[in-house]
């Protein structure tokens, strides 16, 4: 396993996950590099700020993180090599968009066939279960379609060969996924061709983080001066790498001269490094259009958000 087919970003639903980091681990690092495009970034030190510092987009890890900065995949006894076929059990839950991108990036890389499958209970459930897999096979037609129904997953277990790799949601997102980790049942699902746990995440601000410099104006720096540099309606205030305040375009043309920008400043707004991205768009219109400013948990300035991308995370 050197050579990959698929490159670039594992593609789930509008967002592009590039950076594929791995931790120590049986299995970690061979899907890392498929799900990475060949490339994967090694987690060294506490995983949850090596995923900040290296920006990480997709963790494969050895067991299920306590944190959901981004979304995981933790390969169960599972060996590539050996892999004839993938299957991805999709629902209506959180994570199985993210099984479907999976199952089809290593489908592709391995050269193998690839599906959706989907269990329901009876007529009640064949509806939403059929809408929800023909929505991920609009986004991966080059995956099959399978429909089970059955009372448990004990039906999708039988149809599956013993180098089947199948492609699970985490617990906790739909009755499917639910029912693979339920009593007697972890066992079972590990006998085929291997299992991976997925488990997607929102994007957070730092995904969309740009470096501050040219944006970011000194809080001595004078009002005349600063209004001749700044490029936007309102720009993020910083002394010494902490946000101390923002200061508006308008303030600075009303200012006199010998006035400084800590003179006609506001109060420091902000969104924090691991909150969702979708806080960003809470200070759009504060902000008129200029960058939201993005701080670590001592407050310290790390850069902006550019608000063209907060309100669509693209």
């Amino acid at each position: 396993m050197t050579a990959y087919r698929p490159r670039g970003g594992l593609k789930v639903g509008d967002e592009t996950l590039n950076r594929v980091a791995w931790t120590r681990g049986d299995g970690c690092l061979p899907l890392a590099e498929v799900l990475g495009g060949g490339v994967a970034i090694a987690i060294t030190g506490e995983p949850e700020e090596s995923c900040l510092t290296n920006r990480v987009d997709l963790l494969v890890a050895r067991r299920m993180t306590s944190f959901d900065l981004v979304p995981v995949a933790v390969p169960v006894a599972t060996t590539l090599t050996n892999v004839t076929e993938v299957t991805a059990a999709v629902a209506g839950g959180p994570h199985s968009e993210l099984a479907a991108a999976v199952a089809a990036r290593i489908a592709a890389a391995l050269g193998v066939d690839g599906a959706l499958a989907t269990v329901h209970r009876g007529d009640r459930d064949r509806a939403p279960s059929l809408e929800r897999l023909g929505e991920l096979a609009g986004h991966h037609p080059q995956l099959d379609r399978t429909v089970i129904e059955s009372q448990s997953v004990a039906g999708l277990i039988e149809v599956l060969s013993p180098t089947t790799l199948l492609i699970l949601g985490a617990p906790g997102g739909s009755w499917l996924h639910r029912q693979f980790f339920g009593v007697g049942h972890r066992l079972q699902v590990a006998a085929p061709g291997g299992v991976i746990v997925v488990r997607s995440a929102p994007r957070r601000c730092f995904h969309r983080t740009v470096d501050a410099a040219g944006v970011a104006v000194g809080p001595h720096l004078s009002a005349a001066a600063a209004r001749d540099v700044v490029r936007y309606e309102v720009v993020p205030v910083a002394d010494a790498g902490q946000l101390v305040g923002v200061v508006r375009l308008s303030a600075l043309r009303k200012a006199d001269g010998h006035l400084s920008v800590a003179d006609v400043m506001e109060p420091p707004v902000a969104v924090e490094a691991t909150e969702p991205l979708t806080a960003a768009d809470d200070l759009k219109d504060f902000l008129d259009g200029g960058p939201v400013p993005v701080t670590d948990r001592r407050g310290r300035l790390i850069g902006t958000i550019p608000a063209d991308t907060a309100a669509s995370g693209g």
